[in-house]
């Protein structure tokens, strides 16, 4: 994907967040947008969007960073176990 893909993921990626965040704790508001990345988005774009972690630059917003990272370790404990 291009970085113009990545881009478009992450803004996604924020629109959840600040969608599924209103008037929740950032737990259970970053539980629910990792659910929804988890239910709703193909293989390759929770790949592509979990390497975007890496990235310094990365314009995911707090709470979508959490929902995310959660991603990564659900996804990690589903390839290793």
């Amino acid at each position: 994907m291009s970085s113009q893909q990545d881009t478009q993921l992450i803004h996604m990626t924020n629109q959840i967040a600040a969608n599924l965040g209103g008037g929740r704790d950032e737990e259970t508001a970053a539980a629910a947008t990792c659910r929804h990345l988890e239910t709703f988005w193909a293989r390759s774009m929770k790949h592509r969007l979990v390497a975007t972690l890496e990235r310094e630059d990365t314009a995911l917003s707090p709470l979508a960073k959490r929902a995310v990272t959660l991603l990564a370790e659900r996804l990690a404990k589903r390839h290793n176990g």
